[in-house]
Parts: structure tokens; C-alpha cells; sequence
């Protein structure tokens, strides 16, 4: 809801854009935000931020937004919307970089129901301790990378060489073989299937058992081990900023 140009806001009694009142109207925004907002776009109705309303029963796709500087940089040269190549249901968004305009979108969710969503990657620690313990997801990462990453894990995780560590894992992962990452998934819903569930363990399993059911043989799925799993219940919200993967799983929220 808004006065985004692809599916604008209109007025109920003369089907006018909102953009178009706005910018007629420009004492309903005010002084401030024209003045701070004035190089995008405010002298012509368009309000600075979008407004989503979503009710989710099947988790979104995983999906990063860029900074500013990159925002401004890909709608000066592609001004649609520039997206990474697709791998996957799941994770098919995963580098897509809105630049529909020069803003940088950070987003702010507000839970109206329980909610849940995967956001930003696990300390350094966790994914460590599930790599090490999850056969089926450390066989999708060579074992160099693997090495590397583990012996970091322990170490500043604000640090250079182990955030470009964790950037080997995630590439690993998500650029895997089809085949073996549908083998892999296999292999884990089946030992979830037969085995007994250490206490700590169930909620992820639960997460991977449900995604699979949404997206089989999706390589998102292993997500859940790399990424936080967050519960939000209504009126309670979580922020995120540039560069942050992101998945809505369920529930009702909006992006004010």
C-alpha cells in the first residue's frame, strides 16, 4: 500500500494515484520529510517508504536488500529490478537487489499474529556446533572451506577473515549440486524420521521437516542451520538492515 508505481494507492472517491494527490497535497506529508526526502521523488507525491501488509501460511522466499550507495547505483543503470541467478524455490531471491528506486529499503516487521521468520546468520558458534553434528549438511561443503571455517568459529566473528569464512560456507552451500542437495535432504529427513530427536534439536527439525514439505529438494532448506530462527509475537518487531538474508516462515505482520 503506497504509492509504489507498480501497484499504487488509490483514492476511493476518484480513483486517483495517491502519488498524484500527494503531490497536490504536499501539507499532508510535510515540510521535514520533503525536505530530507527531497532527491527522491517527494516533489511528485511518492512517500519514501512501502507498506505491506502479509498474512503468510507458506514461508517467503530467502531475499537480501542492498545499501543505499548499491540502490542508487542499480537504478541509475537498471532501473527494474536486478536478480541474481535462480537456484531454487526457496532461495530464488536470495541475491535479488530491489532498485525499482534509488532507496535502499531496510524493513521493519511488526508481528500482528505469531510470527516467524529466519533472520540474519547464526553466531559463529552455532553454525559451527551444527556443521560438526549435521552429517548431511557438512558433506555439502568442501572440505577446505569446511576446515577453514571451523577453526575460525571460536574467533571475533566482527573479524575480516572470519566473516569472509562464513561467506565461503554460504556460497558453498547454496551454489551445491542439485542432485546432492536433494541427496543430502534425503538422507536427513530420513535419519529425522527414525531417530530420537535430542531435546535442542527439535525446533530445527521441525523447521527443516516443515520447509521440506513446502519446498522438497529446495536448497533453502538447510537455511535453518545457518540462519536465526525467530519467534515474534503480536506487537513485538524485529529490524533489517542492508545485506541482511531474510525469510518470513508464517504468520501475520506488516512492514510499516
Amino acid at each position: 500500500m503506497g504509492t509504489h508505481p507498480k501497484s499504487p494507492s488509490r483514492l476511493l472517491t476518484t480513483d486517483a494515484t495517491l502519488s498524484s494527490y500527494l503531490a497536490s497535497h504536499p501539507d499532508l506529508i510535510g515540510k521535514s520529510v520533503l525536505e530530507k526526502f527531497k532527491d527522491e521523488g517527494m516533489q511528485q507525491g511518492n512517500l519514501p517508504f512501502l507498506f505491506k501488509l502479509l498474512s503468510i501460511e507458506k514461508a517467503l522466499s530467502i531475499q537480501t536488500h542492498p545499501d543505499k550507495k548499491t540502490a542508487e547505483a542499480l537504478h541509475k543503470s537498471l532501473p527494474g529490478i536486478y536478480k541474481g541467478i535462480p537456484k531454487g524455490i526457496l532461495i530464488r531471491r536470495l541475491f535479488s537487489l530491489k532498485s525499482s528506486d534509488p532507496n535502499h529499503k531496510p524493513e521493519m516487521a511488526l508481528a500482528i499474529t505469531s510470527f516467524q521468520a529466519l533472520c540474519g546468520f547464526r553466531p559463529l558458534p552455532e553454525i559451527a556446533s551444527y556443521l560438526n553434528n549435521t552429517p548431511e549438511l557438512k558433506a555439502l561443503i568442501p572440505p577446505s572451506i569446511l576446515t577453514t571455517f571451523l577453526s575460525l568459529a571460536d574467533s571475533n566473528p566482527e573479524g575480516q577473515e572470519e566473516k569472509s569464512s562464513l561467506k565461503n560456507v554460504f556460497a558453498s552451500l547454496m551454489t551445491a549440486p542439485d542432485e546432492e542437495v536433494k541427496k543430502q535432504l534425503d538422507a536427513l529427513l530420513k535419519r529425522y524420521a527414525s531417530d530420537i530427536i535430542q531435546e535442542d534439536d527439535k525446533e530445527v527439525a521441525n523447521l527443516v521437516v516443515r520447509l521440506s514439505s513446502q519446498f522438497p529438494g529446495d536448497v533453502g532448506i538447510f537455511c535453518a542451520f545457518m540462519l536465526n530462527y525467530v519467534k515474534l509475537e503480536p506487537s513485538q518487531a524485529i529490524f533489517l538492515g542492508a545485506g541482511e538474508p531474510h525469510a518470513y516462515v508464517s504468520g501475520g505482520m506488516h512492514l510499516p
